[in-house]
Formats: structure tokens, sequence, C-alpha cells
């Protein structure tokens, strides 16, 4: 079973025993076979959940470290003119996130932001109950703002800014929501106490 597949039926899951906890109180029993697979997809969505948390591009020391997506952006010439479009959508976020491709789907609100501001905080927020998205949204900023061709030049398959000045607003567009996502988590804590 495909990674994705195993995500989805743990969304299920999860979904459904949300659905039980909002009853009174309900016992619901599984067989072995049940139980292993909930374990399983448990792990996967584990998995899942690291990988939407870390960077495309890490330094360590004296070296860069590419994920597998920084990896394809930076030899697939193809992929990377689809990723990079000239203006982007929420029809365009709707197919990423139609993929499961969180991190590229959060990429394209940040191009978004400036005149969809409101909406794309509103949008991210909402999937802060399902994983941390100010760390999906820092980690989406360092995976692709290091191959954008508007900011970087590929040379010998590493990324050369050359418009650091893009990068930089990139940064602080990422660096708003974050602070706005701190918010609503302080204010809904609030509302809870």
């Amino acid at each position: 079973m495909q990674l994705k597949n195993k995500i989805l039926l743990c969304l299920c899951v999860l979904w459904a025993s949300l659905g039980f906890a909002q009853e009174e109180e309900a016992t619901f029993y599984l067989d072995e076979e049940q139980l292993s697979q909930i374990q399983k997809s448990e792990e996967a969505l584990s998995v899942w959940f690291e990988e939407l948390k870390t960077p495309g591009v890490r330094i360590d020391e004296d070296r860069m470290i590419f994920s597998e997506e920084a990896q394809k952006l930076i030899k697939d010439e193809a992929y990377r003119k689809s990723v990079y479009k000239e203006v982007f959508s929420f029809s365009d976020v709707q197919q990423s996130l139609a993929g499961f491709e969180i991190q590229k789907a959060f990429w394209q609100m940040l191009w978004l932001y400036p005149e969809h501001k409101e909406d794309v905080v509103r949008y991210i927020y909402a999937y802060d109950k399902v994983f941390p998205t100010d760390d999906v949204l820092v980690a989406s900023f360092y995976t692709y703002a290091f191959f954008d061709p508007a900011i970087t030049h590929l040379e010998q398959g590493k990324p050369n800014v050359h418009r650091p000045d893009i990068f930089e607003e990139y940064l602080r567009r990422t660096q708003e929501i974050v602070t706005y996502i701190h918010y609503f988590r302080n204010e809904e804590t609030k509302t809870k106490s």
C-alpha cells in the first residue's frame, strides 16, 4: 500500500475515532488485523509528518543536505518549471493539496500572500489541528525558495542566490504568517481556559 493511501486510511480512522469521541462514551473493539493496520498507518503518518516539517535544504556544518524533493528540483528541469510558474492561483494550491504535496501548496500560498493575506492565513491555520503549520511553512520556504529561478541560479547542482531581496521578501512573508499562527494558537488556548 502506498504511503499516501496509508495516510488517507489513517486520517479516516482518526476522523472516525473523533466521531466516537464526541459521543458520551463509546467502545469500539478492534481485531488484531485492524489494530495492526492502524499501527502501520500511525507509523506512516508519523514519517509523513516528519517529512512535512523537514526543510528541503539543510546546512550541517560545512555541507548542504538536500531532501528528495530538493534533489528533484535540482535534477528535473521540467519539474522545476512546473513548480515555479509565473502566476499561482488557489486552484494550484487545491491541486497540490489533493496530491498530498503540502509543502508545495504552502509555497504557492506564500506566493499568493501579499494579495490574499487573510485568506492565506486562514487557509494555512485551518491545518494547524492536523500538523504544526508553522513548522511546515518554514520547511516549505527552505525547500522551495532556494530553487526558485527568480531567486537563484543552479550552478553545478547547487543554488546560488542572485536575488537576495526576493529571498528576503519570502522569508519576511513566512515569518509574518508564523506570527499569525502563534497568535491564533494563543488566542485559542485562552478561550479554552
